[in-house]
């Protein structure tokens, strides 16, 4: 009995001790979808292989910009969301067009979502990103 809770609370320690140094120097990935910070085209959104039950899990960037669908509601680049924008994406919306440019929600074509999403981007004036790719804001973003 003696043996057995040596082995066990040697165990528990060797365990805690290699879940620490795990975290030592790790790369940084701040919304945990598995693609590290440096080369997420959207850091606070999850749209990589990590991300769960969304389905941007593939750092879709529909306008080639650098920044990943969910964090670009800007569709048009002028450097933020407007109506114009929701304009374009409720025309793209009422015909069900799977230009990826406005699936922002990346579930394969346009639609009241995405919408809703460009809407909501728009009342606030957001500006497209954050992304961690160098080349982001640029037309082709060719991430090297």
């Amino acid at each position: 009995m003696t043996r057995t809770l040596v082995v066990l609370g040697c165990a528990a320690l060797l365990a805690m001790g290699l879940s620490t140094f795990t975290f030592a120097g790790s790369i940084p990935d701040a919304d945990s979808d598995g693609v590290p910070d440096q080369y997420d085209n959207c850091n606070v959104k999850a749209n990589g292989p990590l991300a769960g039950t969304n389905s941007c899990f593939s750092q879709l960037d529909g306008d080639l910009d650098g920044y990943g669908n969910p964090c670009d509601a800007d569709v048009n680049n002028n450097g933020a969301a407007d109506l114009t924008d929701v304009s374009l994406v409720f025309a793209a919306a009422a015909v069900v067009s799977t230009n990826p440019t406005y699936d922002l929600n990346c579930n394969g074509a346009a639609d009241l979502p995405d919408v809703s999403i460009t809407f909501n981007a728009a009342s606030l004036v957001l500006v497209p990103g954050p992304s961690g790719l160098a080349c982001a804001g640029t037309i082709p973003c060719v991430a090297q």
